[in-house]
């Protein structure tokens, strides 16, 4: 299994409300109906942590896949295409906007 975290940051000029309705009812189904998709979950966050020197963290979203080739397979699919333009218009672009990691291990303590 392959799990990727991502930390997304909305445009300044989308309002929390309409980036929040656009994660849930439009690119969230998209992953939903992949196929390849073994889990997916949103967090949708206020970020309490902010010194200025950064935009605030606006949401985390979790994936998994049974395997890279799996991942890599859903990645080319129209509809992962037709995600992937919808978000440029709500999410910033590069690493500042969206920023994805492999998870490699996970302990949990509690």
């Amino acid at each position: 299994m392959i799990t990727l975290l991502t930390v997304i940051r909305k445009k300044p000029e989308v309002s929390t409300e309409d980036f929040r309705h656009f994660m849930k009812h439009e690119y969230g189904p998209t992953y939903e109906a992949l196929p390849q998709t073994r889990a997916y979950i949103q967090y949708h966050l206020t970020d309490l942590a902010s010194d200025g020197a950064e935009e605030p963290i606006d949401a985390i979203v979790q994936i998994s896949f049974e395997s890279q080739e799996a991942m890599a397979e859903a990645l080319s699919t129209e509809a992962y295409r037709k995600a992937h333009e919808l978000r440029e218009q709500y999410m910033r672009e590069t690493s500042v906007g969206i920023h994805s990691a492999r998870v490699d291990d996970t302990i949990a303590f509690v």
